[in-house]
């Protein structure tokens, strides 16, 4: 990430933040970069991010995968069966 000094000064928290968590952060000011460094190297399990997930075997999702099949299939049919005005 590549910031002007005055977007630094408008985002400082925000910026600082990102750069504690690892990002690389460059602020140009007046034709000079300042680098931004955390003090202590965060470990890779604080940058993990939170997915979901699905748990469950191969026939557990193509039964899910059929369920909604069947489901969508219901929806449109119910939409296209309606009476046309």
């Amino acid at each position: 990430m590549k910031v002007t000094s005055t977007e630094f000064r408008k985002n400082l928290f925000r910026i600082v933040e990102r750069a504690l968590q690892g990002e690389f952060v460059e602020v140009a000011h007046k034709g000079r970069v300042v680098r931004l460094v955390p003090g202590d190297k965060p470990s890779k399990m604080s940058r993990v991010i939170r997915r979901d997930t699905i748990c469950g075997t191969l026939k557990d999702l193509d039964h899910g995968q059929r369920q909604l099949d069947t489901e969508m299939r219901t929806s449109w049919e119910k939409k296209w069966a309606a009476p046309k005005s």
